[in-house]
């Protein structure tokens, strides 16, 4: 189809009333999302010429730049994505934000086009900044380190991530260029080791104000609602140090949070690894009907959670890090949890290197 003809033919309708609007559409469903780069290129660069766009215009720029950054190319490609991705946001009613665009370039581009963004991004391009956490999580960006340090001397939130998948993310795979996704994914800490603990246990607790529990939540933020019952976050402090053996279904169901439920189905003895691959898949692919975060935010979000959770106040990765392997970790559900999907239940629970305080953070979403 001639690009005058689907700019036509979008500009038809605006709104699902108009007589017109399934033609409108359908222009994207069955010509855009059939369509080569080049084509795609010349589509969106038409389409930005249009001063007041209509909404299937803007449905068919979305979708053209989605399939334009997923198309393997040239550095010339990612560039005219990024160019393309700014004006758009200028120009008319388009959902995606610059965290999801850098996200499509991490998995269509390869690695040493994405990196040759660094060389000459500006410190307050957004989706250059979003582009280096993508980069870091399937490659190695430490390239990119002269970027990364002008982002952190700017007080950028994602300035101070590393640039590197660290140890404890190694869970973490996403999909990238050259290696396509793989349909075996399996809930974190499946297999892991079940942890009952002690028929009797002979624990007393007190609930202690967790300052932190809002930074908890930062993985699991699309899961807060207006009721309050669909996450939890709580801090205990127990009468006498408890043994990392002692630490399991039994201490919680005495601790009674109320994620517990009236009967648990799972509750195991986990990894660092396994908590932040919770905490980043919740954040990254967010709830059922909430807001994502993609790779970019995802990773900080997780890390966020997990600093809270094992009561380190940095931001330092590295000093999280340590702090979580020093602690003990289950995994757990109950049916308290709706259970629709693994990937929309959390129940974490960690006792710290005290050995007396344990703090809980329990999320659950449907469809």
């Amino acid at each position: 189809m001639e690009i005058e003809k689907a700019i036509r033919l979008m500009g038809l309708a605006d709104g699902f009333k108009d007589p017109h609007w399934n033609r409108a559409v359908k222009v994207t469903d069955n010509v855009v999302q059939r369509a080569e780069p080049e084509w795609l290129t010349e589509l969106l660069a038409a389409l930005l010429q249009v001063t007041a766009p209509t909404y299937p215009m803007c449905y068919g720029f979305e979708v053209a730049l989605q399939r334009l950054a997923y198309a393997p190319g040239d550095a010339d490609r990612t560039a005219r994505v990024r160019i393309f991705a700014a004006e758009g946001q200028a120009w008319g009613r388009v959902r995606y934000e610059f965290a999801e665009v850098a996200a499509w370039l991490a998995i269509g581009q390869p690695a040493e086009h994405l990196l040759r963004v660094f060389d000459t991004a500006d410190v307050t391009d957004e989706l250059a900044a979003c582009l280096l956490q993508e980069v870091a999580l399937r490659y190695d960006a430490t390239a990119a380190a002269g970027f990364a340090g002008r982002l952190r001397a700017t007080g950028h939130p994602l300035g101070r991530l590393p640039l590197r998948r660290t140890a404890a993310e190694h869970q973490i795979v996403l999909r990238c260029h050259s290696d396509p996704p793989k349909p075996d994914w399996h809930p974190p800490g499946d297999g892991a080791a079940p942890a009952p603990g002690p028929d009797e246990i002979d624990a007393t607790a007190t609930e202690i104000h967790w300052s932190d529990a809002h930074r908890a939540l930062s993985a699991h933020r699309s899961w807060v609602s207006d009721t309050g019952d669909t996450t939890e976050t709580r801090l205990f402090l127990l009468g006498r140090p408890l043994s990392a053996g002692d630490f399991g279904a039994s201490l919680l169901r005495a601790l009674g949070p109320r994620s517990i439920g009236d009967a648990m189905t799972r509750t195991c003895r986990v990894t660092t690894a396994d908590v932040l691959q919770t905490l980043f898949y919740a954040a990254a692919g967010g709830s059922a009907y909430g807001r994502r975060r993609y790779g970019a935010y995802g990773r900080r979000a997780s890390w966020q959670s997990l600093a809270a959770l094992v009561g380190v106040p940095d931001d330092d990765t590295s000093t999280i890090e340590a702090a979580a392997g020093r602690c003990d970790w289950l995994l757990y559900t109950s049916n308290w949890h709706l259970q629709v999907d693994p990937s929309m239940d959390a129940g974490i629970a960690v006792l710290r290197p005290d050995h007396r305080t344990v703090a809980i953070l329990a999320a659950t979403d449907s469809d």
